[in-house]
């Protein structure tokens, strides 16, 4: 079993108060066995004092004469008041037996040797206690008689018990153990209830300890008084009250490292982004140059001699063949030119809900929106975009097209425009076959498409991109409720 503060205080006061009630208990019976003791040898001084002329005059010298059985119980009955008395001898001066009365309780006591010197130096009664062969105490009188003229003619020695003393002694030890029981009770009780007193405060600051280093820094221990415990309860208290501060602040200042982490990881991101691009403008300047005037020299003549072979002339199929990859051609090259060009757009409130649905009516009357149903957003308060209409309008077109050329001419367009107190997000869900990658953000990356080669040049998407980041928003895919495919695109709103 583990000694706990309050168990040791409970033990060692307890070992302590028996020490201290039993060292006072030694002392008190020594004292009182002391006390006792005196008592009894000066009250049978005063006895023998009184008795012996009382004995002479019975015996009136003839000590013979008394030795009848008669005059035995007289003499008991006349010392039976005395009851520590147990029996009296006569001596003469020499130390000779005069009388010798048996014992009044009718004990049997050992021999006990005459000490002549001891009796013959008696001029006084005198006292002394005997402990004969290991036996019980006895108390020793020898009380002197004279005669008128001064003579010493004999000595009386008394033979007292020191029964009433043990008595006494005895009484006192069970009243002493009765209060010191008592007592011991009492005092082991208010031990406990200090010890109590004192452990719990402890008890709670161990479990307040405990909870703090767990994490649970709202808590507090109860304090109570202006002692020593309060104080530290106090302390304890202020602590966790600190604590909860700093982590607190630590927690603001881990979310704030975290949000400029995440800030600074897609600045870092779209540098990549920026440079990328940055190096196709330079490839696209070149190649738009270099290209784009022989490209429309061989679509001129393609289209001039189309526009003479006769109908039904072999030739066409290959001239056609000709322009197509020739509009091709400028195709790429002027998307290359739009991924390459920098500008700022221009800034101004832009009714993103009225902007998609112009967008939409322009859109169809194509051949390849007559058999797409396009959902338009609910009409909804939301507030205006900050930034380009036209560079909002082609995001939105390139994307509208992206969905069509997917459904192949069939299927289900939806827009759907969401707001909140920073930004617009505008959604568009389709019900085509979605992406065959994993990774949406791959088609973003220019020249990545997942058309055929004839319907595609990778480069839309990544210019919706760059047109989306120059108004500060952003742009991410990923897989419609629909089962196709969904890009989301997220714009400041103006600032009032």
């Amino acid at each position: 079993m583990r000694l706990t503060l309050g168990r040791k205080l409970f033990l060692y006061t307890s070992i302590l108060l028996l020490a201290v009630l039993l060292g006072a208990f030694a002392v008190l019976e020594r004292n009182q066995a002391r006390q006792w003791q005196d008592y009894l040898n000066v009250q049978q001084l005063a006895f023998a004092r009184f008795a012996t002329p009382e004995l002479l005059r019975h015996f009136r010298g003839d000590f013979n004469q008394a030795a009848g059985s008669a005059h035995r119980q007289q003499l008991k009955g006349l010392l039976s008041f005395n009851p520590d008395l147990i029996k009296f001898t006569i001596y003469s001066p020499s130390g000779r037996v005069l009388f010798d009365l048996p014992p009044l309780n009718g004990e049997r006591l050992p021999t006990l040797p005459v000490d002549r010197a001891w009796f013959a130096a008696a001029l006084d009664p005198v006292s002394r206690t005997l402990k004969p062969d290991g036996q019980r105490r006895l108390l020793e009188v020898v009380a002197p008689a004279f005669s008128p003229s001064g003579e010493k003619v004999l000595n009386v020695r008394y033979l007292f018990s020191f029964a009433s003393v043990d008595r006494h002694l005895q009484e006192m030890r069970r009243t002493f153990l009765l209060i010191a029981l008592i007592a011991a009770v009492s005092a082991l009780f208010l031990v406990a209830l200090v010890a109590r007193r004192f452990t719990r405060p402890i008890h709670q600051l161990t479990a307040g300890v405990r909870a703090v280093s767990k994490g649970q820094l709202q808590t507090s221990i109860p304090s109570s008084g202006n002692d020593e415990l309060a104080i530290l309860a106090d302390a304890f208290n202020e602590m966790a009250i600190s604590l909860g501060h700093n982590q607190h602040e630590l927690q603001a200042k881990n979310r704030q490292l975290q949000q400029a982490n995440a800030e600074l990881q897609q600045i870092h991101e779209r540098l990549i982004r920026t440079e990328r691009l940055v190096a196709v403008g330079q490839v696209a300047a070149g190649v738009s140059h270099e290209i784009d005037n022989p490209v429309g020299i061989i679509l001129g003549y393609a289209e001039l001699m189309l526009e003479d072979c006769p109908e039904g002339d072999p030739r066409i199929e290959d001239l056609r063949a000709i322009i197509d990859e020739c509009h091709r051609c400028k195709r790429i090259t002027g998307g290359l030119l739009n991924l390459a060009r920098v500008g700022t757009p221009r800034r101004e409130p832009v009714a993103l809900q009225t902007l998609v649905r112009e967008t939409v009516e322009s859109l169809r009357p194509q051949k390849l929106f007559r058999r797409i149903d396009v959902h338009l957003p609910a009409n909804t308060a939301l507030p205006d975009v900050w930034g380009d209409n036209d560079r909002i309008r082609q995001v939105l077109v390139n994307l509208l097209l992206n969905a069509a050329q997917f459904l192949r001419g069939a299927g289900d367009i939806w827009i759907e425009l969401l707001a909140d107190n920073k930004r617009v997000i505008m959604e568009v869900h389709d019900n085509g076959p979605g992406f065959s990658e994993s990774d949406p953000e791959k088609i973003f990356e220019p020249f990545f498409t997942t058309k055929g080669s004839r319907e595609g040049t990778g480069l839309g998407l990544s210019i919706c991109r760059k047109l989306v980041e120059e108004h500060g928003g952003e742009i991410s895919a990923a897989v419609s409720p629909h089962g196709g495919a969904l890009l989301i695109v997220s714009l400041p709103v103006r600032n009032r």
